[in-house]
């Protein structure tokens, strides 16, 4: 997937369906463990860009996210 843009919210959703089968808050290292292995490696900055759209998630500490009750 080199050189090549994924398309516009899938790593988004892809959070979001992981927190919703989580069902709890996770940590970035977790949602990253998870996700990869479906999506690819993708840059620590583009989960955390992705994690800053408060209408689906919410920071719980550092690093720790939980879906935004309903998102």
């Amino acid at each position: 997937m080199a050189g090549q843009r994924r398309p516009h919210g899938e790593l988004k959703q892809a959070i979001r369906d992981y927190l919703t089968k989580h069902n709890g808050p996770a940590s970035i290292s977790e949602i990253k463990a998870d996700i990869a292995p479906q999506l690819g490696q993708s840059p620590d900055s583009s989960y955390r860009s992705a994690l800053q759209d408060e209408r689906y998630f919410e920071r719980v500490r550092r690093g720790v996210f939980q879906l935004r009750a309903g998102s």
